[in-house]
C-alpha cells in the first residue's frame, strides 16, 4: 500500500528526464545537478511507489513494465504542465510554442498550406507541427491541437466548429465502367471491383438510407486517398471519394459519378480542438484565420 505522502512535480519530471535519455549521468547534465541527487530522487520516487522503475547494470538501464506505464502517463502529464506555462506567459501576448494539426493529404495541400503561410507570417514564433493523416486522432493521447474531419461525432471535451460542406461521391473511369457497365443500384456494386479505405468501418458511408448498407468484398484496398483515386483512374474498380478530392477529375470526364441518388446531398466539414485549450492564443488565431477563409 502506498503511503500517505505527496509525491512532488519534480520528482516525476526528474524521471522523465532519466527516462528520455537512460543515463543518470546524462540527466544530472541536463536538469544541472549531481549525479547522486538524480540517483537519490530515482530511489525516493520507486520507494513511494513501492516498484522498480529501471533495471539497473552496470553499463546501462532501461524502464521496466512500470516504468513504461508511468512515463506514457507522465509525458501527457509533462505536455499539459508545458501547455500551462505557455498559457500563462502568453497572457496579452502573440501566439508561441508549439501547434499540432491533423489534416488529410488532399486539405493539407488545398486548404490548410495557405492558411499557415498567412498564419506564420503573422505569428512567426509558433512551431507548426502538421500531421497529414487520413483519420481522426486521439487528442490527449497525440498531443493535438486542432483536426479537421467531416461529420465525426466529437466527444464532449472538444469543440467542433463547422467551415464547409462536401458530399460522397462514387466514382469509376469511363474506360472501366465502358468494360464492365454501370452499376444500376448498389446491388450491382457485389460485382464490381469496389477500392475501399481501411480506415472506414463500412465499405460505403454517407447513404441517405442507412438500411441499405451492403457489405462489399474487394481484391484492393488502401489508407491513402491519392492512392486509391489512382487505381480507380487507371480503371482497377469503383471507389467512394469526398467530392472535394475528386470534383476536378470529374469535371474533366476522368471520372465518371455513379449512383448519386444513394448518398446525402451534403456532408458537413469541420475543424475540431479542445475546449480547454481553446483560451490558447495560438489556437485562437489559427481557428480565426480557418473561419475567415475556408470556403469548401
Amino acid at each position: 500500500m502506498l503511503k500517505n505522502k505527496k509525491i512532488s512535480l519534480s520528482q516525476f519530471e526528474v524521471f522523465l528526464v532519466v527516462a528520455n535519455s537512460l543515463s543518470f549521468t546524462l540527466a544530472a547534465n541536463i536538469l544541472g545537478v549531481s549525479r547522486a541527487s538524480i540517483s537519490q530522487s530515482i530511489k525516493a520516487l520507486e520507494k513511494e511507489l513501492e516498484v522498480p522503475l529501471f533495471l539497473r547494470t552496470t553499463r546501462s538501464i532501461s524502464l521496466t513494465s512500470e516504468g513504461e506505464s508511468l512515463f506514457e502517463q507522465c509525458s501527457r502529464l509533462r505536455y499539459e504542465l508545458d501547455n500551462a506555462r505557455a498559457l500563462i506567459k502568453s497572457f496579452h501576448k502573440k501566439p508561441k510554442g508549439k501547434l499540432k494539426i491533423s489534416c488529410n493529404p488532399f486539405l493539407a495541400e488545398k486548404v490548410l498550406l495557405p492558411i499557415l503561410m498567412q498564419y506564420k507570417e503573422q505569428f512567426p514564433d509558433v512551431e507548426l507541427i502538421i500531421v497529414v493523416e487520413e483519420r481522426i486522432p486521439d487528442f490527449d493521447k497525440e498531443q493535438t491541437d486542432i483536426a479537421f474531419g467531416v461529420n465525426w461525432k466529437a466527444p464532449d471535451d472538444l469543440i467542433a466548429r463547422k467551415i464547409g460542406e462536401t458530399r460522397y461521391v462514387l466514382c469509376a473511369s469511363p474506360r472501366y465502367l465502358k468494360k464492365y457497365g454501370v452499376p444500376k443500384n448498389l446491388e450491382d456494386l457485389k460485382k464490381h471491383n469496389f477500392i475501399p479505405h481501411i480506415s472506414r468501418h463500412t465499405s460505403l458511408v454517407g447513404l441517405k438510407d442507412a438500411n441499405s448498407y451492403i457489405n462489399i468484398s474487394s481484391d484492393i484496398s488502401s489508407n491513402n486517398v491519392s492512392f486509391i483515386k489512382k487505381c480507380v483512374l487507371d480503371g482497377l474498380g469503383i471507389a467512394q471519394f469526398h467530392e472535394y478530392a475528386a470534383i476536378e477529375e470529374i469535371k474533366r470526364g476522368d471520372l465518371i459519378e455513379v449512383l448519386p441518388a444513394v448518398f446525402n446531398e451534403k456532408e458537413s466539414l469541420f475543424i475540431y480542438y479542445q475546449k480547454n485549450r481553446f483560451v490558447q492564443p495560438k489556437i485562437k488565431e489559427l481557428v480565426k484565420i480557418i473561419l475567415e477563409r475556408v470556403q469548401i
